[in-house]
């Protein structure tokens, strides 16, 4: 297989493991950057930079050690007690992820199918139970269908929206209805909001450096795949602008934007966004119930357990959740990445 295929392969893997509900719907866009106004471009060329620069530190410590998962990195680094820490910090934020998610299905289904929170919550729940016992096998050929198909429709958002917007630049620029700062608040949200995508990408990052080896092609794939996140983020972010301030009401910012454009587009856009929420609710309960469980019966009770009490959390409501979970994750990330960063010298 030549380079420059396992480098693009290696920036899907990056892109389909940070874009997930939260990025897709627009709220988490909406939560770190446009309620900042336009310095938001400014923030994402950080979040990129970031992106590129740890993202790659990961990989490649995966392929000095040749680790098969991230459990591996910990064993190595940390003493056991510190290693209890922080596997359950991955365990609180992965349950974090798995309770946003089912969320986010709930508004999904209230906001664009006017049906019942309650209703999305269990389907959400259902399909990936079922989903349980058949194991993993389809994860990575799901992910493969919707990623691409989240990336157009992100871009022809974005392109539909400054052909038909006039002035374009006045949503490029000047938004309206929106908390216009520059201050210490938006470089620590721009921080956390890197924190916690590479936080909750590790358990992918690292195996992945661990079977390609070539910290070449993982150096390359991590910027393709940064780069490819920028400009995701900046599209998002410029049709949030363009749409206030009414986008600002809706849990599923992105959901409104496209109830402005044919029906299809709409009906795709659901359809992708609920099958992110579907790939992202797969990973998060199978790594839970493989860590906590042994045996298949465990495991598949504590895929149920961990989804039923996931969905009455999710009943607080996905804006909550963004808003003050995703914030703590961002906090504990940033905590594990200086936990990594001082346990360096072990690596030597």
């Amino acid at each position: 297989m030549s380079s420059r295929w396992m480098t693009v392969q290696v920036a899907c893997v990056y892109i389909g493991t940070v874009v997930g509900a939260g990025f897709a719907s627009g709220r988490e866009i909406y939560q770190f950057f446009a309620q900042f106004g336009p310095i938001a471009y400014v923030s994402i060329a950080l979040v990129t930079v970031l992106f590129a620069w740890i993202g790659f530190r990961l990989m490649a410590l995966g392929a000095i050690l040749g680790a098969n998962s991230f459990r591996d990195v910990n064993a190595h680094l940390f003493t056991p007690r510190v290693r209890r820490i922080v596997d359950f910090a991955i365990l609180f934020m992965l349950f974090g992820t798995t309770v946003a998610m089912l969320a986010g299905t709930g508004e999904l289904f209230r906001e664009r199918l006017s049906l019942p929170f309650t209703v999305g919550v269990a389907a959400a729940a259902g399909v990936t139970l079922v989903t349980m016992l058949f194991g993993m096998n389809g994860l990575l050929r799901v992910n493969s269908v919707i990623v691409p198909l989240l990336t157009c429709f992100v871009v022809y958002t974005a392109v539909h929206t400054w052909v038909h917007m006039h002035p374009p630049l006045h949503a490029l620029l000047h938004p309206e209805a929106v908390d216009s700062r520059t201050g210490f608040v938006v470089w620590i949200n721009a921080l956390l909001y890197a924190a916690m995508n590479v936080g909750l990408s590790v358990g992918v990052l690292v195996p992945l450096g661990g079977q390609i080896r070539d910290q070449r092609t993982l150096r390359n794939g991590a910027l393709v795949g940064a780069v490819g996140l920028g400009v995701l983020l900046c599209c998002v972010t410029f049709c949030l602008f363009a749409y206030m301030p009414d986008v600002q009401t809706y849990a599923i910012p992105m959901g409104y934007i496209a109830s402005h454009f044919q029906s299809w587009l709409t009906w795709m856009f659901i359809a992708v966004l609920f099958g992110e929420i579907y790939s992202t609710l797969i990973g998060n309960v199978y790594a839970i119930g493989s860590t906590i469980a042994s045996g298949k019966r465990q495991f598949l009770w504590t895929s149920a357990a961990v989804l039923i009490v996931g969905g009455i959390l999710g009943h607080f409501g996905f804006r909550i959740i963004v808003a003050y979970a995703y914030t703590a994750f961002g906090w504990v990330s940033m905590w594990f990445l200086l936990m990594l960063m001082f346990a360096r010298p072990r690596l030597r």
